[in-house]
């Protein structure tokens, strides 16, 4: 099962992301500030990490350098949440590690679109 790290701050954001993912065959771990989405990545090891690039206690560049410098996530593709429009992610150097972007709001199916670009699920084995 894939594993994803969000890293995200608002509670009903988290839940609804958890259940969107699990319910697609996805592992999702969650954590609220950058310091323990660090922690959390050195851990898990993930496959793919979902990041607001808002949070109160880092800024997005000092995080994702954070998260490049885990041997385990210098790889790990990054998908941000932002309501940040183009000019200002890239006034900010934030497109050169990150992955794709996903605006705010957003539908599922583009999450999940995203997702898929990356994070490949294992195929069911069939009974023979």
């Amino acid at each position: 099962m894939p594993k994803i790290l969000l890293i995200e701050d608002e509670p009903q954001h988290i839940l609804l992301v958890k259940i969107r993912l699990e319910i697609h065959g996805f592992q999702v771990e969650a954590a609220q500030t950058a310091e323990d989405g660090l922690k959390a990545a050195r851990l898990l090891k993930p496959d793919l990490i979902l990041l607001d690039l808002m949070l109160p206690d880092m800024g997005p560049a000092e995080l994702i350098k954070g998260l490049r410098a885990i041997t385990s996530a210098r790889r790990t593709p990054i998908i941000a949440f932002t309501a940040l429009d183009a000019y200002e992610i890239h006034r900010r150097h934030l497109n050169t590690e990150i992955a794709e972007f996903i605006p705010k709001p957003y539908e599922t199916s583009e999450l999940l679109e995203k997702i898929n670009k990356f994070v490949k699920k294992e195929e069911p084995r069939r009974a023979a």
